[in-house]
């Protein structure tokens, strides 16, 4: 029905009166999202951030096939301990200009006012530890070679590891790493992060399912011979 003003004119606004044949205008235009999106997507930080991320695992793919089709580090530096060596550090170095610019990324983007909690600060240092806790133990048990493709040239383990924390997760060096990625960005309160830390999970799932389809082919081998 219309609504009186006080002077017993009609002002042609629709008053509700809870009835089921009464109609209820909704002003959307004061309606939100239940939250802001934090992301600047013409940041050039924010790509660049996405482009380490893909090319480490990829680079390290492409590399260690190349090797075992064709020893071409090995043939460089005479040896496959050498090219391993080399090709460790080089995929630690890529890893390293990779946080930088994930923290770059970061820090050039809007923050998130709903991680402004204490308890959330708490929960990302409990990201980080945990992370690298998984990635320090993996290295212990895996030994240099193990951790950085040595199976590629040849320097083969003798048998499976199944020591922590392999006895209860199947990519525990790549789950550290995400956890250290989601900590980052807990602390940072940065949405952004969160969105970068999702595409690193999307990477890593490519490469493990590469990585893991490849290395079980490389021991059939060895046990055929």
């Amino acid at each position: 029905m219309l609504a009186d003003d006080v002077n017993g004119q009609s002002s042609g606004r629709l008053k509700p009166t809870g009835c089921c044949g009464d109609h209820l205008l909704i002003d959307t235009s004061k309606m939100e999202l239940p939250f802001d999106l934090k992301i600047s997507i013409q940041d050039a930080n924010l790509w660049f951030s996405m482009l380490t991320i893909m090319f480490n695992p990829l680079f390290w793919n492409v590399v260690a096939r190349l090797e075992y089709r064709h020893h071409t580090l090995t043939k460089v530096f005479r040896s496959p301990q050498r090219g391993c060596i080399f090709l460790g550090a080089t995929i630690f170095s890529l890893g390293l200009f990779r946080d930088y610019r994930f923290n770059i990324a970061l820090d050039s983007q809007p923050k998130w006012p709903v991680l402004y909690e204490n308890w959330i600060l708490l929960l990302g240092y409990g990201c980080i530890l945990f992370g690298l806790t998984l990635v320090l133990t993996s290295y212990w048990a895996l030994g240099f070679y193990g951790t950085f493709l040595g199976d590629y040239f040849g320097i083969l383990m003798d048998r499976r590891v199944t020591e922590f924390p392999f006895n209860i997760f199947n990519d525990p060096m790549y789950l550290g790493s995400t956890f250290s990625f989601l900590g980052t960005s807990l602390i940072k309160a940065s949405q952004t992060g969160i969105f970068l830390t999702i595409f690193v999970i999307i990477c890593y799932r490519i490469a493990t399912s590469f990585e893991g389809r490849f290395t079980a082919y490389i021991y059939s081998q060895k046990r055929k011979t």
